[in-house]
């Protein structure tokens, strides 16, 4: 027993004790990997392939993987699985990037933590969605939970970058060990800047969810056989735009307000890139609605729902993040100003 322990001690002390550049390209793969995700469950209901292996978590009674005689629909559905493979290691790397962090920067571990531990959850929501012949509430219930994760490795992306950021900002010695006590969000930001972005963050999730029903009621089921939402398509896509004119309506109230106070860059930044989203969701959506559900627009679609949480994540964060920087690691980090730490929950 003693050799084994001695190699994952020797493992151990060779994991990061600082955050790099490297922790912040894992924080961008975990990012991407978890839209990607999203993206290939959507061609895989899209090309009605949600059957190809209609067996979980073997492929079929007899095989562990997609056969010859399954064929295009087995093969897509079993490369869906194997992706599945590629998340849990980038994800677990993010683990291990942060596991001898886990002391100083907890709210970034914890994250890696959450973001790990979905996956085999996702994994068994995804063989309850098989077991259930593809019922259309456990399929919505997969896409929110990717949504989900999506967020979360958002706001674990911001994080990384803030940090560097902070430090990049400063002296050398700074930017060796870091800086710590600076908030992520703006202080003194604008009150009532601040009152839309909860409006902006859960108009989106309405509008997400309410998503996951219209499409549970439409004609991609990712199988012919597939049981479908009997509500009438037109009612249910109508409530879907409700929570978007919410959104809508919020974001340029905040695009307005924004013009008349104080703003810092990175919060007009964000600003923007959620109404360009917005606006782009809207004419795919409106497009795909008049156009009879085109795949490849019902695809981008679910790009756009992705890219949507991560802008309303990032206008959120901007405004209301209650993290403060804790410093690269290593050396011990350097104590911001009592002006930066003003104000700090």
């Amino acid at each position: 027993m003693k050799f084994p322990m001695n190699l994952l001690e020797t493992l151990r002390s060779n994991l990061p004790t600082r955050i790099t550049r490297v922790t912040k390209v894992l924080a961008w793969a975990t990012l991407v990997s978890n839209i990607g995700i999203i993206l290939t469950g959507g061609a895989v209901r899209l090309t009605a392939s949600g059957l190809g292996c209609p067996e979980w978590p073997r492929c079929t009674p007899d095989s562990w993987v997609s056969t010859q005689e399954m064929g295009l629909h087995g093969a897509i559905e079993f490369g869906n699985r194997l992706l599945t493979y590629v998340l849990v290691l980038i994800c677990a790397l993010m683990f291990f990037a942060l596991l001898r962090l886990r002391g100083s920067h907890r709210p970034l571990f914890r994250m890696s933590v959450l973001i790990l531990a979905g996956i085999p959850l996702q994994a068994v929501i995804g063989g309850i969605t098989v077991w259930t012949n593809l019922n259309p509430w456990i399929v919505g219930l997969h896409f929110l939970l990717s949504a989900a994760l999506v967020m979360i490795s958002t706001m674990l992306l911001n994080r990384i970058r803030f940090e560097l950021k902070t430090a990049r900002e400063h002296d050398d010695l700074a930017a060796s060990a870091g800086v710590s006590g600076v908030p992520l969000r703006q202080v003194g930001s604008d009150a009532v800047a601040a009152a839309m972005t909860p409006v902006i963050l859960g108009a989106t999730w309405v509008s997400v969810f309410l998503g996951t029903v219209v499409t549970g009621t439409g004609p991609h089921a990712g199988d012919p056989g597939s049981p479908r939402h009997l509500f009438d398509p037109d009612l249910v896509t109508r409530m879907h735009v409700v929570p978007v004119y919410v959104l809508c309506f919020a974001a340029i109230a905040l695009l307005v307000r924004q013009s008349r106070t104080a703003t810092s860059p990175a919060q007009r930044r964000c600003a923007w890139w959620l109404l360009a989203v917005i606006l782009a969701q809207g004419v795919i959506g409106y497009t795909q609605h008049f156009t009879g559900l085109p795949v490849l627009l019902v695809g981008l679609h679910m790009l756009g729902s992705a890219l949507l949480v991560v802008s309303a994540t990032a206008v959120f964060e901007s405004y209301r993040a209650r993290y403060v920087t804790r410093g690269l690691g290593g050396s011990a980090p350097l104590a911001e100003s009592s002006q930066h730490t003003e104000g700090l929950v």
